[in-house]
C-alpha cells in the first residue's frame, strides 16, 4: 500500500510544484480547464469503456446504496455538529461549507486512482458507480439545498433544476448508453473500447495533478473548526458504513473497493458549489486539505484491515 501511495504522489507533487513555476497560467484557470476536460471528455470515455464491458451483478445496486447511505450518515452527523451544536459560534457560510466537507467524499478524483491501484483495473467500475449513481446526484439536489440554506449568494435551487443538471452531465449520459449497450448486448468494435480505455488512463493522473494544485499549508487556527468534519468524513462514517457493507455485500473485492470509496477525503466538486452559492470557500479548502492529509494514514490502515 505504501508503494501505491508513493506512485500516486508523483502527479500530486507535480501539481504542488506547478504553482511555483515562473510564467505559468493561473492555478485557478488550470484547475478549471482540467476539471472541464476531465468531466466532459475523459470520464465519459472511461465510463463507457468500462461499464459497457462489465457484467451485471450485485454491484449494480449495492454500490449506489452504500454511496447514498454514506451521504445520509455524513449529512446527519455534520448537521448535528455544525447546524445544531455550533450554530451560535460559526457564521452560516462556514456551517454550510463544513456540512459539505463532512458529507461528500472524493470518490472519483482520488477514489478512482487509489481503488484501481490497490485492487486492479477490474475495480474501475466501482468508483464510477459509487460517484455518479449516488454521490453526485445527491450533491446536485440535497447539496444545492444546503448551499441555498447557508449561503450568502442569491442563487436559488429546486429539485427539478437539480435533476435536469444531473441528467445533462456527460458521465451520466455515458452511463445510460453503456448500460443500454450492455443489456441489449450490442457488439462494440474492439478499437472503440480500446480507445475509450486508453483515454480513461489519463483521468487518474490529471485528477491527482489537479488535487496537487489546490493543496496549501494548513492554518493551525482553523484546525478546531474543521476537525469534526475531517473526522466524520475519514473515520466515523467509514466505521458506521462498514457494518452495512459487510452485511450487504458478499464479494470481498467489492466490499474492499466500496469501503475505500467511503473513506475518501472531502469531494473536490463541493468547492464549485461553495463558490457558486456564497459559502466559506477558505474553510472548505482547509477541510479538503485536512481530510486529504488524514486519509494518507487512514486509507492504508483500512486496506490492512480489509
Amino acid at each position: 500500500m505504501i508503494d501505491v501511495f508513493l506512485q500516486l504522489s508523483i502527479p500530486l507533487a507535480c501539481g504542488v510544484l506547478y504553482r511555483f513555476l515562473p510564467d505559468t497560467l493561473a492555478v485557478a484557470d488550470v484547475r478549471r480547464v482540467i476539471g472541464s476536460i476531465v468531466l466532459n471528455v475523459f470520464i465519459p470515455l472511461l465510463t463507457f469503456g468500462v461499464l459497457s464491458r462489465v457484467h451485471s451483478g450485485e454491484h449494480i445496486w449495492t454500490v449506489p446504496i452504500v454511496s447514498v447511505l454514506t451521504v445520509l450518515v455524513g449529512l446527519a452527523l455534520s448537521w448535528l455538529v455544525y447546524a445544531v451544536g455550533l450554530r451560535h459560534r460559526l457564521p452560516a457560510a462556514s456551517i454550510g461549507a463544513l456540512i459539505l466537507a463532512g458529507t461528500w467524499c472524493n470518490a472519483m478524483y482520488l477514489g478512482l486512482p487509489i481503488t484501481t491501484a490497490v485492487l486492479g483495473e477490474g475495480a474501475r467500475h466501482i468508483p464510477i458507480e459509487y460517484d455518479y449513481l449516488g454521490m453526485t446526484p445527491l450533491l446536485f439536489s440535497v447539496g444545492s439545498l444546503i448551499c441555498v440554506r447557508f449561503g450568502t449568494g442569491n442563487e436559488q435551487a429546486s429539485l427539478g433544476d437539480a435533476v435536469r443538471q444531473v441528467l445533462r452531465l456527460p458521465p451520466m449520459i455515458a452511463i445510460a448508453i453503456a448500460m443500454l449497450v450492455n443489456i441489449i448486448d450490442i457488439p462494440i468494435a474492439p478499437w472503440i473500447t480500446a480507445s475509450c480505455l486508453a483515454a480513461g488512463k489519463i483521468v487518474p493522473q490529471l485528477m491527482l495533478f489537479s488535487i496537487g494544485l489546490t493543496l496549501r499549508v494548513p492554518e493551525l487556527r482553523r484546525v478546531p473548526i474543521i476537525l469534526p468534519a475531517v473526522l466524520i468524513r475519514t473515520m466515523i462514517v467509514p466505521v458506521i458504513i462498514w457494518f452495512v457493507a459487510t452485511w450487504l455485500i458478499d464479494d470481498k473485492m467489492l466490499e474492499t473497493a466500496v469501503m475505500l470509496e467511503t473513506a475518501m477525503p472531502t469531494m473536490m466538486l463541493t468547492m464549485v458549489f461553495a463558490e457558486r452559492y456564497g459559502l466559506d470557500t477558505d474553510v472548505l479548502a482547509q477541510a479538503i486539505l485536512g481530510s486529504t492529509l488524514v486519509s494518507l494514514m487512514t486509507l492504508p490502515f483500512l486496506v490492512s484491515l480489509m
